[in-house]
């Protein structure tokens, strides 16, 4: 990893982990010297501390030993096993099971300012790198880092550091980005907006960079839902045409209550918002990954309610 050193975030002692997964810091010891269930990070004074991907494992393993799970036979389990333990036995709920979302901070500045309000990052997964961007960029270390989510901070706004951020990106992999700067020209500023880079002014405001964060991380949420979406559900294809669809709302229905009428109607509306999500005109990526997961739920909704409308049609024919 060269040179450059990164520290975990959020951290938690060993009380706070306790009052949290609701275990006595003696047994806390007690799994970490038996079965490795300890904190995996190491401050610089040598304090051991546990980060949020530890915190969230024990608290599964001890929702498990509640239901009498023998710790002995699920230590050594990974979490992914762990959690379909839990949700097997339907005690998931309330149980944090999904994957954090990968942030690097980057920049003494920004790195210095979160050791002071740890909680605007609770629910990441963040790692601090400590060195200026220009030493970051220069190293190439970055390749190795991939994140979805940036912050970097920088303490002017030029066309030197405008062009650190890009290459920052480009090597990390085009991750969402957060840019903190103490001075600016409104040019790069409106710049780095122009390709999706959020801008805030040092010294940060606690709330208004928390409304960021989430707004970031909402965006980054559905985008991977879209591709969860588009994993799960491809796009189907159309079962009834315009023309058979007029020719059925026309025709008298199939069964007395109206139901062929008011499927071929449903249809063709959601056929109509189904074409139109796909043309909407979008500000931005994170517009077009919300669109893109509408139109791919609208599809897959028009073609169950086809296939509704084909299963009336087909028990017609047989009674016929």
């Amino acid at each position: 990893m060269g040179a450059l050193e990164l520290e975990a975030r959020p951290l938690y002692g060993i009380g706070t982990v306790a009052r949290l997964t609701r275990i006595k810091p003696g047994t806390l010891r007690i799994w970490d010297r038996r079965y490795g269930l300890g904190a995996s990070y190491k401050s610089k004074s040598g304090r051991r501390m546990y980060t949020q991907t530890d915190l969230e494992h024990l608290q599964i393993v001890a929702n498990l030993v509640d239901r009498g799970y023998r710790i002995g036979e699920i230590a050594n389990m990974e979490r992914k096993t762990l959690a379909a333990l839990l949700e097997r036995a339907g005690a998931g709920q309330g149980v944090t099971t999904k994957i954090r979302i990968k942030t690097l901070c980057v920049g003494t500045r920004f790195c210095d300012w979160l050791d002071k309000h740890p909680n605007v990052v609770s629910g990441l997964d963040v790692r601090l790198m400590r060195d200026e961007l220009q030493t970051a960029v220069a190293s190439g270390d970055l390749e190795q880092l991939p994140a979805k989510l940036l912050i970097v901070s920088v303490g002017q706004l030029s066309r030197a550091q405008f062009d650190l951020v890009e290459d920052a990106r480009r090597q990390i992999g085009a991750p969402l980005t957060l840019v903190a700067y103490e001075f600016g020209n409104p040019l790069w500023v409106e710049q780095l907006a122009e390709r999706g880079i959020a801008c805030l002014k040092m010294p940060l405001d606690q709330e208004r960079f928390g409304v960021h964060i989430a707004g970031l991380r909402q965006a980054i949420e559905i985008d991977q839902g879209n591709n969860d979406a588009g994993e799960l559900a491809q796009l189907k294809p159309h079962i009834f045409d315009t023309a058979a669809l007029a020719q059925l709302k026309q025709q008298n229905s199939v069964l007395p209550c109206g139901c062929t009428h008011h499927l071929a109607e449903l249809i063709e509306s959601l056929s109509n918002f189904e074409q139109y999500s796909s043309e909407c005109a979008v500000e931005g990526w994170a517009d077009a990954a919300t669109h893109a997961c509408v139109h791919a739920y609208i599809n897959q909704a028009r073609f169950l309610v086809e296939r509704a409308l084909a299963s009336v049609l087909e028990e017609k024919s047989d009674r016929a």
